[in-house]
């Protein structure tokens, strides 16, 4: 039986942590509990997952109190109030609650579990640490929801025929982007439906009676587009870096598909990542849109794209994007939300759009999935190469977990867009990203 100390943001990260460390013992030092304590009355995600911990706590002390050592399934779990070490207090000049977290997993000889990166550098001169990685997706390559493939011309003819199986394994809605080996000009491209590889003509896309406002001008894009249309497709996941066009033509769609009547509402959220204390909902005056609207700048931009030659075309009568913004949500078109908003929700007849997804955990990703039926369609956007949250990366996010698990699913498509080198961010904003 291996012994293991945890870190708060574990347990408030992966709120099913507890479940995950077989049959050993995890020492819970008592300063997490009073550190959960403090962020369970925050009204923000981290609070949300404060209070399941909370939960499942006090069911746990319901049983016998926790100093004491509970059973959950094969795993002992348990509190320490030694949180004080000779050695560490000595070591670090500042009052840290980090330190206290190491200095218990010293007094028990203990492996320390931690997310951030800092505290395992300090407690590596002290303890046995370990990164957590039990909600990692755990992959060597992304998957990207399309392949090139080099086939034989008469494959690309059975593919038109209809006749082409997927002898590829391929997974559902994956696109196969098919090289004649005799001749690498002669390109085709099909999509995985059932056993068979289908023929996509983008060129005849069944837009559904929506009135889109973008043409999409690669393959990428043209991929998206194809995937947002289907109808058999629930929910749509695309990544991608800034410039790339996966929200804008996300939310060309959505609104596109509320005007026409397929859905009745178009609902945007984010997870509104705070940087500093400023950035908290509640910091910011006024009802709840006046508070969301400075995280809605993604949104506030591609509105104003999409509406440009309104707002802007005639010079005598301006309009501003808030103007705009204003009349979608009069008119009932658009509502955007906290992401923990929805978690309550019935989600029917709407088109539901999660922008920089890779700022969520599994659990809130989980949350909004859960709430969307199947009238609805889903709409998931990020970039897993800029996460925001320090307690995420490119393995742990939401993001990534449901692009993994979602892929044997017929009813959800993926696409990466990383095809096209080209960018709309122009010159100075690639030259910037690329070699500053």
């Amino acid at each position: 039986m291996k012994l293991f100390t945890l870190d708060t943001s574990v347990l408030i990260y992966d709120v099913d942590s507890l479940y995950k460390f077989g049959e050993n013992e995890v020492i819970i030092p008592s300063i997490v509990y009073e550190e959960i304590n403090h962020l369970k009355d925050e009204d923000s995600e981290r609070g949300f997952y404060a209070r399941k911990v909370a939960e499942l706590l006090d069911k746990l002390s319901e049983e016998a109190p926790l100093r004491n050592g509970v059973m959950l399934g094969k795993t002992k779990i348990s509190t320490s109030y030694q949180v004080h070490n000779t050695a560490i207090d000595k070591s670090f000049f500042m009052n840290k609650n980090d330190y206290k977290i190491i200095a218990c997993a010293r007094n028990h000889n203990a492996i320390l579990i931690t997310r951030d990166r800092m505290m395992r550098v300090m407690a590596r001169d002290f303890v046995d640490v370990e990164e957590y990685n039990a909600d990692k997706v755990q992959v060597k390559d992304f998957y990207k929801g399309y392949r090139f493939m080099e086939v034989s011309p008469a494959e690309i003819e059975k593919m038109f025929d209809n006749k082409l199986k997927n002898n590829f394994g391929l997974f559902p809605n994956e696109f196969l982007i098919l090289i004649n080996n005799q001749n690498p000009k002669h390109t085709a491209v099909g999509i995985c439906k059932k056993d068979h590889i289908l023929p996509v003509d983008f060129s005849k896309l069944d837009t559904q009676g929506i009135k889109l406002k973008l043409t999409p001008l690669n393959l990428e894009q043209k991929m998206l587009m194809y995937l947002m249309l289907d109808k058999s497709i629930t929910c749509v996941t695309a990544t991608g870096k800034s410039g790339k066009g996966k929200s804008l033509l996300a939310v060309d769609y959505a609104l596109g598909a509320v005007q026409s009547g397929l859905y009745n509402k178009f609902m945007y959220t984010k997870s509104t990542i705070a940087v500093d204390k400023k950035e908290e909902l509640g910091f910011y005056p006024g009802d709840l849109e006046e508070k969301l609207k400075p995280h809605l700048q993604p949104l506030y931009s591609s509105i104003e794209f999409l509406f440009k030659k309104e707002l802007y075309g005639n010079g005598k009568q301006r309009r501003s994007v808030d103007q705009k913004v204003d009349e979608l949500i009069l008119t009932d078109l658009l509502r955007f939300y906290p992401l923990a908003n929805i978690r309550g929700m019935s989600v029917d007849e709407k088109i539901v759009m999660l922008d920089e997804a890779q700022n969520t955990t599994n659990h809130m990703m989980k949350s909004l999935v859960t709430r969307i039926n199947d009238s609805s369609k889903l709409l998931v956007t990020g970039d897993i190469e800029q996460i925001d949250d320090r307690n995420l990366n490119k393995f742990n996010n939401g993001l990534s977990h449901l692009i993994e698990a979602g892929k044997e699913e017929e009813f959800i498509g993926h696409i990466c867009m990383d095809i096209s080198a080209e960018s709309k961010r122009g010159k100075l904003a690639t030259f910037g990203s690329m070699k500053l």
